[in-house]
């Protein structure tokens, strides 16, 4: 911003000079109305105002200069003022006269632009939701074994079983297993099932050791076939059974996402079943049986 340069013809205290530029600086801001005698001499001002007083006058009279004393005359204000005015009254008015004149030659401006307000950092941004877990599932594929009837061997099979848990109640547990098994021989026997059910499991979510109670509805299909090597003659029959399965697994992480898992289960299945060839008794499903099982699990996390 321009400024201007203020001096008192003829020189008289000082202290009236700095009235007048305080007063000037009260409307234009502070810095732009300078005592003429207190710049040094490659300062640079706008407009020089040469306040003349002439001894006994009750009036003042100010003349405005371009850039200094010796410059172009801009312009010439006389001032009179009522005798019960002070002199600190009249030097603050002429000051305010002075300010007027910069003001107008300004383009009417009267005080200083206010300084932009500093910007303000914007708001951090909210941390973002941590992900939530999604579904944990595990699948097992395993090898069991148990009696199939109430005498002779073991029936031998493989079961495919999934297991699935929310992450609002990651211990409780929904699944779904299908199995076969068969014993071989003169007689020979096949068991076809399907279950599902739910479960809980104890240990934490991502612990390498894990432990599921779980129980199941079960459907079985048994199918019978037997052939007579005397006349060559073969008979099949089949059974559908149905009722439940309570099972105990522990499962033990050995790698990411894979581990071994071993089990033990008790099923009770409607009806028993008697199987006879011929006149021999073959022997009886069993009503309640039970299984061990070993085998792989894929896990999800």
């Amino acid at each position: 911003m321009l400024s201007v340069a203020i001096a008192l013809e003829p020189p008289i205290e000082p202290a009236h000079v700095q009235v007048v530029a305080q007063s000037c600086e009260a409307s234009l801001g502070r810095g732009r109305c300078r005592v003429a005698s207190e710049l040094s001499p490659g300062s640079v001002v706008a407009w020089y105002a040469l306040v003349r007083s002439e001894e006994g006058a009750s009036g003042l009279a100010i003349e405005f200069y371009d850039r200094n004393s010796s410059g172009t005359l801009i312009e010439r204000r006389e001032l009179s003022f009522p005798e019960q005015a002070n002199g600190q009254q009249r030097w603050a008015s002429v000051g305010a006269v002075i300010a007027a004149f910069v003001a107008a030659r300004e383009g009417g401006e009267t005080v200083p632009k206010p300084e932009p307000a500093p910007e303000q950092a914007p708001p951090a941004p909210a941390p973002a939701p941590l992900p939530r877990p999604g579904l944990a599932y595990n699948a097992d594929l395993a090898l069991f074994a148990g009696p199939g009837l109430d005498q002779g061997r073991y029936r031998l099979g493989a079961l495919a079983r999934g297991y699935v848990a929310s992450p609002e109640v990651p211990r409780v547990l929904g699944l779904i297993s299908v199995r076969y098994a068969e014993r071989p021989g003169a007689l020979s026997l096949a068991w076809w099932g399907a279950s599902c059910g739910m479960g809980a499991r104890l240990g934490a979510r991502g612990s390498p050791l894990s432990l599921e109670l779980t129980g199941e509805l079960v459907f079985e299909r048994l199918q019978m076939s037997a052939r007579d090597d005397a006349t060559g003659n073969a008979e099949s029959s089949s059974q559908n059974r149905f009722g439940g399965r309570l099972s105990i697994n522990a499962a033990l992480a050995f790698a990411s996402h894979f581990g071994l898992v071993v089990g033990a289960e008790a099923t009770a299945l409607r009806p028993s079943v008697a199987i006879t060839v011929g006149s021999d008794d073959a022997g009886r499903a069993l009503p309640v049986s039970y299984a061990f099982s070993a085998g792989l699990r894929f896990s999800s996390d």
